[in-house]
């Protein structure tokens, strides 16, 4: 179901994150043409991080820039209205382990 009633399609997948280096967050293989948002639930046990910065710059350490760099609890869900110029990072937030997040594109 849409976030906001400006949304006509809503693209939904099942993402593992680890913790080893950032995973591009989106449905397909490029950003959802038309995106008006993403959101990101997070179905794991585990913290993880997003980051909207340059993942090759970011992947040295999750604090190499913290002001870029977000974080979405064990269970939590946070939407972005970003459009399909921004591209999303995740990470999982724990050493050797891999988080299962849900991503849904929202483009209208």
């Amino acid at each position: 179901m849409p976030y906001y009633d400006t949304v006509t399609s809503v693209l939904e997948k099942r993402l593992q994150v680890g913790a080893s280096a950032w995973v591009v967050l989106r449905y397909g293989s490029t950003n959802a043409k038309g995106r008006k948002y993403i959101g990101v639930f997070n179905r794991s046990p585990y913290k993880i991080f997003i980051t909207t910065d340059n993942a090759d710059t970011a992947a040295a350490s999750l604090t190499t820039n913290p002001a870029a760099t977000r974080a979405i609890r064990a269970g939590g869900e946070r939407i972005f209205p970003y459009s399909d110029r921004v591209t999303l990072y995740g990470r999982c937030a724990v050493s050797g382990s891999s988080a299962t997040i849900i991503v849904t594109e929202e483009v209208g």
